[in-house]
This record gives structure tokens, sequence and C-alpha cells, in this order.
């Protein structure tokens, strides 16, 4: 399995373990992250699980690793279970689970072309100022934050090519696929997320097998969110 994934604890006279894996503050939060219950002070990383068979998925939290892929977690609706991590928002099978891994937020006036006619696909424009993270979009990219069921699956809008900037090469260009008609859309933020197949305290890994150093803050031009609370 390797090197296990820290968790934060708080013991009976009020002290917190492991809270930080690393001194590094940048940008305002340190480097790496944590699992534990997620109701303790500071950040701690936030799952998504479907925890047996009864009920649906919901935010959990990570109370130890169980091997490379697998974690013991707990909620407060379906109690404690053992979960495999799983490429998806929200899983829908028994015992499964996700960790939010978001590589860029793009903020601002971002615009989705309206489309009729049971389109395949769609433009997104936002400007290339606003993207911030470790790197540009590309193709098999998925992006979350439209309204429309048509442009916004379980995994978000997927990013099938890059075009060429506009505006004087300000703003950026995707095309992304849809199912059926969409009208004009528009978002102040979107990010660019990934799910995790395995994550460290100072690494996450998504499954196409890319590595990314990440904190439990905004993405920048080094790390990557995941998500916590």
């Amino acid at each position: 399995m390797g090197r296990a994934l820290k968790i934060t604890n708080t013991d009976s006279s009020g002290q917190i373990h492991d809270r930080y894996t690393r001194s590094t503050y940048i940008n305002g939060a340190y480097t790496g992250g944590t699992g534990g219950n997620t109701t303790q002070t500071g950040r701690q990383i936030q799952a998504v699980a479907k925890i047996g068979t009864s009920g649906t998925a919901g935010n959990t939290s990570i109370i130890a690793q169980k091997g490379a892929h697998k974690f013991r977690v707990y909620n407060a609706t379906n109690g404690f279970g053992t979960c495999t991590l799983a490429n998806i928002s929200t899983p829908t099978a028994t015992n499964t689970m996700s960790i939010r891994t978001d590589l860029n937020e793009l903020t601002g006036n971002i615009t989705a072309a309206n489309v009729v006619g049971g389109a395949t696909q769609t433009f997104v424009t936002y400007a290339l100022s606003s993207l911030v993270g470790p790197r540009a979009l590309a193709a098999g990219d998925w992006v979350l934050g439209f309204a429309s069921s048509s442009i916004s699956s379980i995994y978000g809008a997927k990013v099938t090519a890059v075009n060429a900037a506009g505006n004087g090469g300000t703003l950026g260009n995707v095309t992304v696929a849809v199912n059926g008609n969409v009208a004009t859309q528009t978002a102040q933020t979107l990010t660019n997320t990934r799910y995790a197949t395995r994550i460290t305290n100072d690494n996450v890994y998504d499954f196409n097998g890319n590595r990314y150093r990440y904190r439990l803050a905004v993405p920048d031009s080094t790390f990557v969110r995941v998500w916590y609370t």
C-alpha cells in the first residue's frame, strides 16, 4: 500500500494530533492534507460515500486507510463502512466513495453557446486570466458548474477540444460534449475536476494515471485542491 494517509484526531483533553503534514504555508494554506472526522477544528479531506445498501451517498469523513484505494469511513446517516475509491462525483454502488480533486478554477463571466436540435457539442468561452491552477484546460478534462442537465453529466461537461484563443488572445475557448438542446449558459465559477484513485498526505492521483501536488484550499499555479471541510 505504501505510506498511509495520516488521520487527524482529537484526544480526550482536546489536543489535536496530526493536523498538518508539513510546515509549509503557501498562499493561505498548508500543503497536503489529512483525513479525520470533519467535525474537528481545521481542514480535513472530505469524501462522498455510499455506505452499505441503504440510502444515498453523502459527505463522509475518512477514519482510517485500509488499502491503496480503500478507506474506513463514517457519516451520520449510515455510520461506518469500508469503501473503495470510484471515478464518479456521487457514488451509487454499495461501499464506494469519491474524493473530488479540482485541477483548475475559472471565475468571471463564463458562457456556453446556445445549441438546439439534438446537438452533441457546444462552446465554452472564458477569460484566460481567470484560469487558476497548475495547468491549462485540455481535451479529456471535465468542467463542473453549469446548471443545465444537458451540459452537466455526473462528471460535468467533458472537454473534447481546445480552440484558438479569441479577442486578441485574452479569451479561452473549448468544445464540450452535450446531450440535446442547451440554452445559453452563464456561470461565475467553473471547476476542472478529477476524482482520486489514490491519495497520500502530499499527492493525489487520478484515474488517468496523473499525479498532482495538492492542498486543502483553492488551486494555484502549483497545487490542485482536494475537497475538504
